[in-house]
């Protein structure tokens, strides 16, 4: 790939804990973003935690004047660890060595030891990536995680304005008070899914259960001492070459599941899902006990990627929520950048599109699509609307990949949201098994019609970070985005933000008389969303979808089936090789 065009004196932020999800951030020091993007979008692994090399040898570290770093350079033990705030101390403090091994600093000093270099704590760089992208005037931001080596804390309270930046106000102590981030990350284990990858199967599977009490308790006792459960231990962390992970105490994990044997794994589900909103309740409840003078709140930390407690943080009386779009620690790489920045010229305004990470050259396009099939059409969006109209399922690569989890039109996937059976059909052919329904998009100026959402609560809705209630019309024309609990995550698009994707949304309507498509994120099972226009090509191809809009281009499967048999054969020989390596 090219090196990224980056000014003189920019900042770089920097996310790398040697655990997961590692992220660089270039700010201008006009303190405009020009580039955000996580490690495993290159590298083709979900959540990657290595140091981000990939990335760093894109950027010319010749126009880098800074380095902002997403941890505490030293594991300090304050004197007072109590906090006003959060609900559950801890049976058992739990004294631990936190600190990070030497290899982190090294690493980080390979590519930076003549760059100054400024350490902020992880969780106030976490309340930075929600504050300065929201465009609020001041705001209450709760960061929640499960926690940061180098760094005594887990998460806590923060205060931010525009004029005053961020001070932190009552913070959650890792030796004195309970984590319903590690009981949640347990339970997704216990359940038989991946820790730090499928908790939000868990938030949907959550929906088809009743909370049990028994269960609550089993699940409370283990909230309140952790060294009950014990089942994980990061492997491989800080190695320049194997991937570091979450290993499982397959034994003790065994152990534990015996004793929620007598429960349906929905009931454990909707219990832990019920424990951890019940946990945030509490913490909203007594965060406005503080009396900080400001109605809106900002949220961050992995914690919040889970959509039903954002939407119970904003039942809650709050004029107007943000959840940062890239709410896990990819985030923090750009909430340290700001960081840097003096305070008057940090960002002013909400941000309106995540759109920040790789654009692939229209060169390289051409280059890989000479031997394919293409379709030549002038007005793109209405060609995609009927085939839509018509039951196609169409894949969206355009422009710079956004930055978050969320594809939010950029690299996407559309299908008609009419039939509940399209969920079927996609998790079929994308290898997926999800118990959430996938997620619309729809207009701005149609968005009331089909959810119930605040004010306050559809500047977060761009970015499909919250659940809302839906309307009976919404029931009649999109079962498909629907959840059983009469829920949904709506991206909200404008058309200043996505014009192809807002064009196709209302020659859609047009066409159908329907306002909302699905949206999901166009990835290949287990691997990251695509990136590169080679990464779309092969999951086009892969996964069997009906038509490819990339760059301008359309290519259709239909016309390209040989390419597509092609495709296959190599999917499987990659998988029987894979095989073989694991049987010897």
């Amino acid at each position: 790939m090219n090196k990224l065009d980056i000014p003189r004196q920019s900042i770089l932020g920097l996310h790398y804990s040697g655990m997961h999800d590692s992220s660089v951030t270039i700010v201008s020091v006009s303190g405009e973003i020009i580039y955000a993007s996580s490690l495993e979008r290159y590298s083709r692994v979900k959540g990657d935690g290595r140091f981000p090399e990939q990335i760093l040898d894109l950027i010319p570290l010749e126009n880098i004047a800074t380095v902002a770093l997403t941890n505490a350079e030293k594991y300090i033990v304050p004197k007072d660890s109590s906090s006003k705030v959060h609900p559950v101390a801890l049976k058992h403090s739990a004294v631990a060595d936190r600190s990070h091994g030497d290899k982190w600093i090294k690493q980080i000093d390979k590519y930076f030891y003549n760059k100054e270099k400024v350490f902020f704590n992880h969780h106030l760089a976490h309340a930075s990536s929600s504050f300065y992208l929201s465009g609020l005037d001041d705001a209450i931001c709760l960061v929640y995680d499960g926690g940061m080596s180098n760094e005594h804390y887990f998460g806590g309270v923060y205060f931010a304005s525009k004029k005053e930046g961020i001070k932190d106000i009552d913070l959650f102590s890792g030796q004195e008070y309970s984590n319903v981030t590690y009981l949640y990350l347990s339970v997704t284990a216990l359940l038989g899914f991946t820790p730090l990858r499928h908790e939000g199967k868990i938030t949907g599977l959550a929906a088809l259960g009743k909370v049990n009490i028994d269960c609550k308790d089993i699940l409370n006792s283990w909230l309140e001492n952790p060294n009950e459960i014990g089942i994980f231990e990061w492997k491989d962390m800080y190695d320049d070459i194997k991937i570091p992970h979450i290993e499982t105490n397959i034994i003790r994990a065994e152990e534990l599941q015996v004793k929620l044997s007598k429960f349906s794994k929905e009931d454990i589900a909707a219990t832990v899902q019920h424990i951890a909103e019940e946990h945030i309740y509490i913490i909203i409840k007594n965060i406005k006990k503080l009396n900080l003078k400001s109605k809106n709140i900002c949220l961050s930390g992995g914690l919040f990627a889970n959509v039903k407690i954002n939407q119970k943080i904003s039942e809650l009386g709050f004029d107007n929520i943000f959840v940062a779009p890239p709410m896990s620690d990819d985030g923090t790489s750009l909430g340290a950048a700001y960081l840097c920045l003096p305070i008057e010229k940090r960002p002013k305004n909400t941000i309106e599109t995540m759109y920040l990470g790789n654009d692939d050259k229209k060169e390289t396009l051409l280059s890989k699509i000479k031997e394919l099939n293409c379709i030549k059409e002038k007005n793109a969006d209405k060609f995609l609307a009927q085939k839509l109209a018509d039951g196609k399922i169409c894949a969206i690569y355009q422009g710079k990949a956004e930055f978050g989890p969320r594809a939010l039109g950029n690299r996407t996937i559309l299908a008609p949201a009419t039939q509940s059976s399209i969920n079927d059909g996609l998790n079929n052919k994308l290898s997926r098994t999800e118990f959430m329904p996938f997620a619309p998009v729809i207009r701005d100026i149609d968005a009331d019609k089909y959810f119930i959402l605040k004010d306050g609560e559809k500047n977060t809705s761009r970015f499909m970070t919250i659940t809302c209630r839906c309307t009976k019309l919404a029931n009649e024309d999109c079962p498909a985005v629907i959840h059983i609990d009469n829920t949904a995550r709506p991206q909200i698009v404008f058309k200043e933000s996505n014009e192809l994707i807002y064009n196709v949304l209302t020659d859609y309507a047009d066409i159908s008389g329907k306002l909302a498509l699905v949206n999901t994120s166009f990835n290949i099972h287990e691997e990251p969303i695509v990136n590169s226009h080679e990464d779309a090509i092969r999951g086009f191809f892969e996964s069997g979808l009906d038509y490819l809009y990339i760059d301008g281009i359309i290519v259709s499967l239909e016309d390209n089936l040989r390419t597509h048999s092609q495709y296959l054969a190599k999917k499987i020989k990659k998988k029987e090789e894979a095989l073989k390596k694991n049987l010897f």
